[in-house]
């Protein structure tokens, strides 16, 4: 993996657990059956992670369960034929991230990094995703602290991704003026990718400094479509519906199956306009087409 797409992956939210998973451990000389296993539980962690853990009903989907469990077993099997390597406690916390359990998957991110075998590549993409699973685990000020202590090599691999990380931990803890502080950085950094900077324009929204967040999205809604969704949700706050349907509507053009989407995650966001008209023509499903 390249330096440019391992930060396309980490700009993309959780998806940054995929980023370093079997990245290099192809390459080693480990024996051919803990191979076969450990591709077999690579592929089952990836399927389950791009299957919602719930159906639209809120019923949990058994064959992602299953997947996860059977390549739970190929692990423990890989522990007990080859014991200690690096790959198998990093799969085993993707593992726990996908079943909730933060904790135990900053532990293994933990674990995996003080295996004899962890390349140096391999322990930054770990320390990353440690962090991130103890915010997770609302052990926030732990995860602050990983983030400083591997801060420069994370800070050379992955720009300005753990500045926006942490400002998104010193918020959940009330902490603003650093929050700001370190978005501030970020918006002010005029190298800086416009993903960085849509990822702070969020958090400036979430903070409710609205001429910021707009700065932020204005500056890069021609670059990133998906700027324009959260740009209506400003104009919604500010009690400017119709600028924000036109918004929205845009956004919808551009990126139709990703808003949608984040209109029924973010439901509670557009609850004062619910029923309106055109709200439900933008959450709405697409038709099926013919003969489904």
């Amino acid at each position: 993996m390249n330096d440019t797409q391992g930060r396309a992956l980490l700009y993309g939210g959780a998806i940054a657990l995929l980023a370093g998973i079997g990245a290099w451990w192809a390459n080693t000389s480990t024996d051919a059956d803990v191979m076969t296993l450990l591709s077999s539980a690579d592929v089952q962690l990836r399927t389950a992670y791009a299957i919602p853990p719930v159906d639209h009903d809120g019923n949990r989907l058994e064959t992602r369960d299953e997947m996860i469990a059977s390549a739970i077993v190929q692990l423990e099997t890989v522990e007990r034929i080859e014991p200690g390597l690096a790959v198998t406690a990093e799969f085993r916390g993707f593992a726990h991230m996908l079943e909730g359990e933060f904790t135990d998957a900053a532990q293994c991110y933990e674990r995996a990094r003080a295996c004899g075998d962890c390349a140096e590549e391999q322990h930054d993409i770990l320390a990353f995703n440690e962090a991130r699973m103890w915010a997770q685990a609302g052990s926030r000020e732990r995860a602050l602290a990983v983030f400083a202590k591997y801060g420069a090599a994370l800070d050379e691999r992955f720009g300005h991704q753990r500045i926006l990380e942490e400002a998104a931990i010193l918020r959940e803890l009330g902490r603003r003026d650093e929050a700001f502080a370190r978005l501030d950085t970020v918006v002010r950094d005029r190298a800086a990718p416009p993903m960085a900077t849509l990822q702070a324009g969020r958090e400036y929204l979430l903070l409710g400094s609205d001429r910021q967040a707009e700065d932020a999205l204005e500056s890069i809604r021609k670059e990133i479509p998906i700027a324009d969704y959260h740009l209506a949700q400003l104009k919604l706050r500010q009690g400017e519906v119709d600028s924000s349907f036109e918004l929205l509507t845009r956004a919808s053009q551009a990126r139709p199956a990703e808003v949608r989407r984040m209109l029924r995650d973010e439901a509670n966001v557009w609850s004062a306009v619910a029923n309106d008209d055109r709200f439900q023509e933008l959450s709405s499903l697409p038709a099926a087409s013919p003969g489904r």
